[in-house]
């Protein structure tokens, strides 16, 4: 029976780091169990092959309003990059890459008039109203059937399913199309001023901030360590891993993923609200990848081709200059549709996108397949209601 500390955080990503750090703040010492051989969790910062860039394969971008971020940078001396302004902007459309517009001219009138709708719902969405003008629920529906509800053409549907791979990024018609919405509102209501908030990214990434937090609060962590059971008794909680191993604290903060805590056997059973958001768990499965290319300037947004081209990427940024002078693009996609590891895939998507690049490498990380991971960010699945939200987590025990 190891630790002498007195709390235990399951996990070293960042939600462990910030845990671990407020905790010592308050004088408690920390003992955390990490199921990887890596501090960082979700946030992943790596070198491409044979290349000295490190981009992040995990959450790179975050907004104004994110001050507990912004300021844990500010502490450990982590620099913003600010995002690239966008200065040019592509739509994958009827086949062919265009310039001019998300919808040809025989499609503009209606994709004009569905673009309104949309609009309008996202704009109702974030002032309190959860239904549209005709009194229609804009909750509890499906993005598919949200398209449907506003006649959206191919044009629209293609610029919605290419959002939703940065926002929704589950199944479309599984996930509730308020996943887009609420994203959509964050600017003017229309799918592309999503991006306006993406205000900086961390350099280093976010791994490196984990550690720094960690290193700073003076935790013990223990790496390759997944814990398969937690028993609570009275002042006491016993973690048991996969090996056997048990460690003994007089409280554990739970700082995984939705989906990797069903890996976790507690004792006593959880009550029925966390019960149940670990049996819906989510449903985030999207793929991002980063390709390091010469012949694209920084700047360029490109979408489409998700539904009408069944395409496998449908939304890619060239986000920045590398240390060469070569250029840096992310890369999004529904895991479902599109397989990193098929030979040439990457490549064709990048082609498809941007017909002047040379492509130099590529990398990504599947987090749908990582078992300390079990999908991407936050997809609830529809019905599900406030299940998996934060009202479900507060502190259980003495």
């Amino acid at each position: 029976m190891a630790s002498n500390a007195d709390i235990l955080t399951i996990g070293a990503g960042l939600a462990g780091a910030a845990a671990a750090e407020a905790l010592a703040q308050r004088g408690f010492t920390v003992t955390m169990l990490e199921a990887r051989d890596r501090i960082g969790g979700r946030g992943l910062a790596r070198r491409l092959p044979a290349l000295d860039d490190m981009p992040e394969f995990g959450g790179a971008w975050i907004t104004p309003w994110q001050t507990h971020i912004r300021e844990a940078c500010k502490r450990h001396d982590i620099a913003l990059r600010p995002r690239s302004a966008i200065v040019e902007r592509r739509w994958y459309r009827d086949g062919a890459l265009h310039s001019d517009a998300p919808a040809s001219p025989a499609e503009r009138t209606v994709f004009d008039r569905s673009m309104a709708q949309l609009t309008g719902d996202a704009l109702r969405l974030k002032a309190g109203h959860n239904a549209d003008a005709a009194d229609r629920p804009l909750t509890g529906i499906s993005l598919n059937d949200y398209l449907k509800r506003i006649a959206a053409p191919m044009s629209l549907r293609d610029l919605c399913r290419a959002w939703w791979t940065v926002s929704g990024n589950g199944d479309p018609p599984r996930v509730p199309a308020s996943e887009l919405l609420s994203s959509c509102a964050y600017g003017d209501g229309t799918p592309d001023s999503m991006i306006d908030v993406w205000a900086d990214t961390l350099t280093g990434g976010v791994s490196l901030l984990a550690e720094r937090m960690i290193a700073a609060s003076g935790a013990h962590v223990v790496m390759n360590t997944a814990v398969s059971r937690i028993k609570h008794r009275g002042e006491e909680v016993i973690a048991t891993g996969q090996s056997g191993a048990k460690w003994r604290a007089r409280a554990a903060v739970l700082a995984t993923g939705l989906n990797p805590l069903r890996a976790i056997t507690f004792d006593p059973g959880l009550p029925t609200p966390q019960t149940m958001a670990l049996s819906i768990g989510h449903l985030g499965a999207s793929v991002k990848i980063w390709a390091k290319v010469r012949g694209v300037p920084v700047g360029v947004l490109a979408t489409g081709g998700g539904e009408s081209a069944k395409a496998g990427i449908e939304w890619m940024f060239s986000e920045r200059l590398a240390a060469d002078g070569a250029t840096l693009i992310a890369g999004f996609g529904l895991a479902a549709n599109f397989d990193p590891a098929r030979p040439g895939a990457v490549a064709r998507e990048v082609a498809r996108f941007f017909p002047e690049a040379e492509l130099l490498a590529y990398d990504w990380h599947d987090w749908v397949g990582d078992p300390f991971a079990r999908g991407t960010w936050v997809a609830t699945p529809l019905g599900a209601g406030r299940a998996g939200a934060p009202p479900s987590r507060p502190r259980r025990g003495a």
